[in-house]
């Protein structure tokens, strides 16, 4: 893959599996080697101190049968030791930071200060005590070299480890990498199978070269129907329209021509419903956006829904300059205008609706009882519930539709104020705004 993080399915970014491969991989060839440098700095030091112990003790020992047979020959030949002896109960022939030291046979290590360290071995013979002090800056100084030199080596197996980690979790996650190009929708459509080295990958390639093959033979048939649906129903829609002007053409009491005015606004639908919805589903609804009035366009909406909002004691209006207009698809634009309004009609519990139109943005706005922020989940499954029954469309289609669209949707609803939706459009034009009631 071309970027190094994904976003997952809650839209937040993940390193991606070579990375986490490499972190992975360095990370334990790192951890190995620490580990191991520790050990061997521990086994070193530990030895060192047993020999630094063992080298004082035994050269004590020689001073001590030296002092007996001559004291000028007791001091070791190396400069890096010192013998002192004191009697009994007198500490003046030893420094301060001796005198601190217990009387008591044995190996101590001592800090004078300065960064300076002596090993000192104490005993005891025929009532004068014996301190033999050791310097110890050579053996620290080699110590010191050890460790700069297994932490070099540690940072020197980490470089390698993360160029080899790297390369091999490239060849590792190579397959994955390539299905995930191939499924990219500007990808060419060739078999996914020819690109997986590994059996894991080629199992999952194959599955994903089915689903494709089935996905692409539904979206066929689905095209087909689509087409013959859109074509076929027009048939019956021009022939409803035809015998509904004849009828309107014939002497008819009042009952009857509502009933009428019924068939017609169902048949207005219809249309409306079969081209719109057609255009959404086969993506092409930008290449057929022409011209849209937007006054006109809502008479029609209020005008589709005025029965129904008399009905309910609700008040019909909006505020648009006849000038406005803009550029979209007006099947669409018209179902979920539609579709808004009803459900304003159906659900807010207002006594007026208005629609306005504003820098871009398309409103519609009720008085009605709002939605409770913790029952917005049900009012909208109320919605498409009733949707779902034939009544209309439910909100998550709507979203749809203005997503397809291009057309940002917002709802903003607080409890006994209202609710109000918004809809931005690209206008051609913002006109001065009038008020007219239906």
């Amino acid at each position: 893959m071309n970027a190094e993080r994904a976003p997952t399915a809650a839209g937040s970014p993940r390193p991606s599996l070579r990375r986490q491969l490499t972190f992975v991989f360095c990370g334990l060839a790192l951890l190995i080697a620490a580990a191991q440098a520790l050990l061997v700095y521990g086994s070193g030091y530990r030895a060192e101190e047993m020999l630094i112990d063992r080298i004082v003790a035994e050269q004590l020992t020689m001073s001590m049968a030296a002092f007996r047979r001559d004291p000028s020959l007791a001091q070791p030949n190396t400069p890096d030791m010192e013998l002192y002896v004191a009697d009994e109960g007198d500490d003046a022939p030893l420094p301060d930071f001796l005198r601190k030291l217990p009387r008591r046979p044995g190996s101590y290590e001592i800090f004078p200060g300065g960064g300076v360290e002596y090993h000192v071995a104490i005993d005891h013979a025929q009532g004068q005590w014996f301190y033999l002090v050791y310097d110890v800056a050579e053996h620290e100084q080699r110590q010191h070299q050890v460790a700069i030199v297994l932490a070099a080596s540690v940072v020197a197996i980490g470089l390698l480890v993360l160029v080899l980690s790297h390369y091999l979790a490239r060849r590792l996650t190579g397959d994955l990498e390539r299905l995930a190009d191939a499924v990219q929708p500007a990808a060419t459509e060739r078999p996914l199978v020819a690109l997986a080295h590994h059996e894991e990958s080629w199992r999952l390639a194959a599955a994903l070269d089915d689903y494709r093959s089935r996905l692409d033979e539904a979206l066929r048939r689905e095209r087909v129907f689509s087409a013959a649906a859109n074509h076929e129903l027009r048939t019956p829609l021009m022939r409803i329209s035809s015998a509904l002007d004849l009828l309107r053409s014939q002497p008819l009491d009042e009952r009857t021509r509502q009933l009428l005015q019924q068939i017609a606004d169902s048949q207005t639908e219809m249309a409306m419903l079969t081209g719109g919805l057609l255009r959404v589903a086969r993506g092409t609804m930008q290449s057929h956006a022409a011209p849209v009035v937007l006054a006109a366009l809502v008479d029609e909406v209020l005008a589709h829904l005025g029965q129904e909002a008399r009905a309910r004691s609700i008040e019909l209006r909006h505020a648009i300059d006849a000038a406005a207009c803009i550029d979209g698809d007006r099947a669409a634009l018209w179902i979920v205008l539609t579709n808004v309004v009803r459900n304003a009609i159906r659900h807010s519990g207002a006594s007026r609706i208005d629609v306005d139109w504003r820098e871009g943005v398309l409103q519609v706005r009720d008085d009605g009882h709002g939605f409770d922020p913790q029952h917005a989940t049900n009012d909208r499954q109320m919605m498409d519930a009733d949707a779902q029954g034939g009544l209309g469309l439910g909100l998550t289609i709507i979203e749809r539709i203005c997503a397809a669209a291009a057309w940002p949707l917002s709802v903003d609803s607080q409890p006994g104020r209202g609710t109000s939706v918004s809809i931005t459009l690209n206008s051609h034009a913002f006109g001065a705004q009038a008020s007219l009631d239906l």
